[in-house]
């Protein structure tokens, strides 16, 4: 298993490293480049900088690029999170609440790396340890296959201290997906709440 580091601290590498670094960064693009659609079960877990506490979820994975993006969080509690080019949507079940709003350009970087159009080396330094063009995020560790350099899992920790990691199982590539599965319509009663 390969890992590549999406840091906001600029890090110089070695010389000898940028052939490799270079390898990593263009498999990396590659793969994305050659996902069109992609399913997956995920485990994410939330480790907060300020409590100290721990939050474990999972549910399925849904994938279209450019711009799709799903995620169904069946454990512990059901909700939904979709992206729909910039529009966002977190629909919580319990709650029976839907809160609608914008991708932030610099924010969510590795929703926007998945789902986006945007080149690896136009939104981070060529560097082994790699830097964000854009402010929010402190790091993004992206754990890859080593020999097809697919995503199999993220690590990101933000500016506040927290860490989020998202591990990948059951990956289907470029499959059919649900008909309809960026369409979420919340059931009658739901309460919008629409965010600026």
């Amino acid at each position: 298993m390969r890992s590549i580091v999406l840091a906001a601290a600029l890090l110089a590498a070695a010389a000898s490293d940028a052939p490799e670094r270079d390898r990593v960064v263009a498999g990396l693009q590659g793969w994305l480049d050659g996902t069109s659609r992609l399913e997956a079960t995920f485990r994410q877990s939330l480790i907060s900088g300020a409590l100290g506490t721990t939050t474990a979820e999972s549910g399925r994975l849904y994938l279209e690029r450019p711009g799709h993006l799903r995620w169904d969080y069946l454990d512990p509690e059901k909700k939904t999170a979709l992206l729909v080019g910039d529009r966002t949507a977190l629909y919580l079940e319990e709650d029976r609440q839907m809160i609608r709003g914008r991708l932030e350009t610099s924010g969510a970087l590795f929703p926007r790396l998945l789902a986006g159009r945007d080149r690896v080396e136009d939104e981070f330094e060529a560097r082994l340890i790699a830097t964000p063009r854009t402010a929010g995020l402190s790091q993004v560790t992206l754990l890859l296959d080593a020999k097809t350099f697919a995503i199999q899992g993220a690590e990101i920790l933000d500016e506040a201290g927290n860490r989020t990691t998202y591990a990948l199982a059951a990956v289907r590539r470029n499959g059919k997906l649900p008909v309809g599965i960026f369409a979420f319509e919340p059931p009658p009663g739901t309460e919008i709440v629409d965010q600026p």
